[in-house]
């Protein structure tokens, strides 16, 4: 297979990061004060009602989320444990591991760095949800063929399942299957190729399924979710 994009591909998504000067290096990303009807407000949100963003590396969030601004390669490493301390956010997803898989003591790192009932929205490597490699340069020699992973249980439970529930714990509050906009052979043929995948998993973790193609939305789909009491990930694409 040809080469992944990791972490550090993630960050140069972020345009004009500059590098950080000693003097930064020597303070933590502490979070930003917060009013009183912010506070109060999270007081108020009931606890099953967990808000988040989906990365905690933007530098957007400068005195909003975080005390200052931060390079975003800063944040990544270490602006999880600020927004953890916001009093609305009690929940982050991790989108790295849709690039390639994470080693459980990475995970484990994530986890130790936020309060008991926060949660992480985990994506899983994207290799399960390709049923062929797009025809882009990041995936090098395997751009445009079909994809021997493609919904490979054999392979989530080892490389994808595994370090999620030894990493988080109980700190994993979903692992998401995110399908990019493809041709997967219909709805039927999907609905019974996922249903098929998703019983197949290790039972425990809570899997969720996002869609990108609008067709696949069936009641077949939706039998195959709940025979694997799997849960729909709703989105905001077309």
């Amino acid at each position: 297979m040809g080469r992944r994009k990791d972490s550090s591909d993630q960050l140069t998504l972020f345009a004009g990061a500059e590098p950080e000067k000693p003097a930064e290096m020597a303070e933590q990303v502490g979070p930003a004060p917060v009013s009183e009807e912010v506070a109060e407000l999270g007081r108020a949100l009931p606890p099953e009602v967990r808000l988040g963003p989906s990365t905690w590396s933007f530098p957007g969030w400068a005195e909003i989320v975080y005390d200052r601004k931060y390079t975003p390669t800063r944040l990544a490493r270490e602006g999880l444990a600020a927004v953890a301390r916001h009093p609305l956010l009690r929940a982050a997803g991790v989108d790295r591991t849709h690039y390639a898989p994470v080693a459980a003591a990475e995970l484990a790192a994530y986890a130790e760095a936020v309060p008991p009932g926060f949660r992480f929205l985990v994506k899983a490597h994207e290799a399960l949800t390709l049923a062929r490699f797009p025809d882009r340069p990041r995936y090098g020699r395997d751009r445009g063929l079909g994809n021997p992973l493609y919904l490979d249980a054999a392979y989530a439970a080892d490389a994808v399942v595994a370090p999620y529930v030894e990493g988080l714990g109980e700190k994993g509050g979903a692992l998401l299957f995110q399908f990019a906009p493809q041709d997967v052979g219909g709805p039927a043929r999907f609905a019974e190729e996922l249903g098929a995948f998703l019983g197949a998993l290790p039972r425990g973790p809570l899997y969720a399924v996002e869609l990108r193609n609008r067709e696949l939305l069936t009641p077949r789909y939706a039998q195959a979710l709940a025979a694997a009491s799997a849960v729909h990930c709703i989105n905001a694409h077309p």
